[in-house]
């Protein structure tokens, strides 16, 4: 019988995803490990994430175990995925999609919060998003897994968290929360996906290859090429979503200022890669230089 070793952080939502992963293999006849490794991510958790030089602090050191052979494949959320992947490695298979909103935890909608409750995030998208929509409202630095996070807002230290709403409900975590809508918070590229990581030519590839959800798999793609094209690292405050209304797909992206509370929306129709080639030109030629996006972005 097919062996495959999974590689995967070790923090709840990372090893339920892996989890995940492994049950589909499982079911098509294949046995499955799954093997726990921190990450640079893990282990350094006060720095707020925008601020962490480079990029996939979160799945670095798993990739490089699929790269050494000392695992099959990873098991990552995509959205901590960089745009591009050392040669040979390549996102082979993802699962179905599942919601891409973001949250608040609160025990009161966002526009019912006091002026100057405590909202905790460490993402610079949501910061920019949240001044967006609440001004009033002080965004604070949280780091930590998920239910780290979630403890700290128990214990009082933030009147609200924002989160993905896919993590919520992956573990299955019993707490208020209420959605947030995409019009005011774009999630980041591919948020909501899990994806499997691996290398191109190794026995584990179109065996995993082999399970993936088409579906999910263009709309990653799609999302992926973009930041790629635009050299969007995982840290910038851009949103982004591709989604499909019946045979269309849409390609919509939003991109905040670096210097001001301004931002722009983009959106067009795609079939394939190089429509989102031609797309992302286009928004290159229209970011006003005030935006702040010359140190290597959108180049």
């Amino acid at each position: 019988m097919t062996h495959i070793k999974i590689g995967t952080r070790p923090s709840r939502l990372a090893v339920r995803q892996a989890e995940m992963v492994a049950e589909r293999l499982t079911a098509a006849g294949i046995d499955v490990s799954i093997h726990r490794f921190n990450s640079s991510g893990d282990m350094e958790r006060t720095t707020p994430l925008y601020r962490t030089p480079g990029t996939g602090i979160f799945v670095e050191e798993i990739n490089r175990r699929v790269i050494s052979g000392e695992v099959d494949v990873a098991v990552h959320s995509a959205k901590d995925l960089p745009a591009s992947l050392p040669d040979g490695l390549q996102a082979i298979s993802v699962l179905p999609r599942e919601n891409f909103n973001d949250v608040l935890i609160a025990g009161r909608p966002l526009e019912e919060l006091p002026a100057g409750s405590r909202i905790g995030t460490s993402s610079l998208r949501r910061i920019k998003e949240l001044s967006m929509v609440r001004p009033d409202l002080d965004a604070e630095n949280i780091r930590g897994n998920i239910d780290t996070r979630v403890q700290k807002y128990r214990d009082g230290n933030y009147d609200g968290i924002i989160l993905a709403e896919a993590g919520i409900t992956r573990l299955g975590i019993p707490i208020e929360y209420h959605r947030l809508g995409t019009e005011s918070f774009m999630p980041a590229p591919n948020q909501g996906i899990i994806a499997v990581v691996g290398m191109r030519g190794n026995s584990a590839f179109s065996t995993v290859e082999r399970l993936t959800n088409q579906e999910t798999q263009f709309a990653m793609e799609m999302e992926r090429e973009a930041m790629r094209r635009l050299n969007l690292g995982c840290s910038m405050p851009a949103g982004m979503i591709c989604t499909r209304s019946g045979t269309v797909w849409t390609l919509k992206i939003r991109l905040y200022s670096l210097n001001t509370r301004e931002y722009r929306d983009f959106g067009s129709t795609v079939r394939n890669t190089q429509d989102v080639d031609e797309f992302t030109s286009d928004i290159r030629s229209r970011i006003p230089p005030e935006f702040g996006y010359g140190r290597g972005e959108l180049a």
